[in-house]
């Protein structure tokens, strides 16, 4: 018989479904009995979502006087939130591409973020609004910075630990992809907040403390979760069973957001608050120490809880779709 061999096709890469300490836990707790005895009771009660129940707006501000912005939108317009999802968006299809390993959490903070727009424009409330809008790009501004310090601009000695944990973590598929969800917003919110908080001022210039826009945020963040999660659940579900839990949890998963929120939020409120009132340099670089520290342990902890233990190599996450 005459002809060229012909080689049967090489078989697909079985898929990789992470496994890791935390993912059982969070999928056992899920299971438990009492936890979806009291889901079906939370789903009667509240059909439509959560309830948000705000408590952080009952603690007061400290006494601290006027100290300029020190942002990257002085003139506070909604152009510069527009600016800053569009450049969401442009880095986001990028990774996506890419299955790059730190696209879950941008494509949480963007979903977040556009969430965050249409309900502020929709229902307003907001005090200082100039002030929240160069707050926002502000501190989008600091994880633009942290990632291209990183990856681009050859410069990771300017990148905070609990970021380069983050990257580190992403670049070796180590983590879980709640993992790396939870690691990069541990350095986001923990690390970033405080001293972005600190540098845009808590207090405007007629003495009235910009706190009250902090909880407003709280409550748009609380109600722009429950399409993050949905969306997170549907790109990243099949790969990381602990990402669709959440989504298969609500409303419990938006009433315990909702507390979470309030608390990172508030530490954060606080600490940027501390960096204010430091009365020497060396008082402040202290305050600031403290808070590196925080956040590079409960990275640390999140490394541990997260670390892959399904079959290696691993290989990074690609998204649905």
């Amino acid at each position: 018989m005459t002809g060229a061999f012909v080689a049967a096709p090489a078989a697909a890469e079985p898929p990789q479904i992470d496994d890791s300490l935390g993912s059982r836990l969070v999928l056992g707790v899920a299971g438990l009995p009492p936890m979806q005895g009291l889901l079906q009771i939370s789903r009667q009660l509240f059909p439509e979502r959560g309830p948000y129940v705000p408590w952080t707006y009952q603690l007061p501000p400290a006494p601290v006087p006027h100290t300029p912005a020190r942002g990257v939108c002085p003139s506070g317009s909604d152009q510069c939130i527009d600016d800053t999802i569009a450049e969401m968006e442009s880095r986001a299809t990028v990774m996506k591409a890419d299955c790059d390993d730190n696209a879950p959490l941008l494509l949480s903070y963007l979903h977040t973020t556009k969430g965050e727009r249409e309900i502020a424009r929709e229902r307003g409330g907001f005090e200082h609004p100039a002030h929240v809008n160069d707050w926002s790009t502000t501190y989008a501004h600091h994880y633009f910075d942290a990632i291209d310090n990183y990856y681009v601009n050859g410069r990771p000695d300017l990148v905070p630990e609990s970021w380069k944990q983050n990257f580190r973590a992403s670049d070796d598929h180590s983590l879980t992809v709640f993992g790396n969800v939870a690691v990069a917003y541990n350095a986001h919110i923990t690390h970033d907040l405080p001293i972005v908080i600190a540098d845009m001022g808590v207090t405007a210039p007629d003495g009235s403390s910009y706190k009250p826009d902090h909880e407003k945020i709280n409550e748009l963040l609380a109600a722009a979760e429950e399409g993050t999660v949905a969306e997170l659940a549907a790109l990243y579900g099949a790969v990381d069973p602990a990402m669709a839990a959440p989504y298969e949890m609500e409303p419990l998963t938006a009433i315990a957001f909702g507390q979470a929120i309030q608390i990172w939020r508030e530490y954060a409120w606080r600490g940027g608050e501390q960096l204010l009132l430091a009365p020497t340099p060396e008082a402040k670089r202290a305050v600031e120490q403290q808070i590196d520290n925080l956040s590079n342990l409960l990275g640390e902890v999140i490394l541990r809880l997260f670390a892959r233990t399904d079959p290696g190599p691993h290989r990074s996450h690609c998204p649905a779709g």
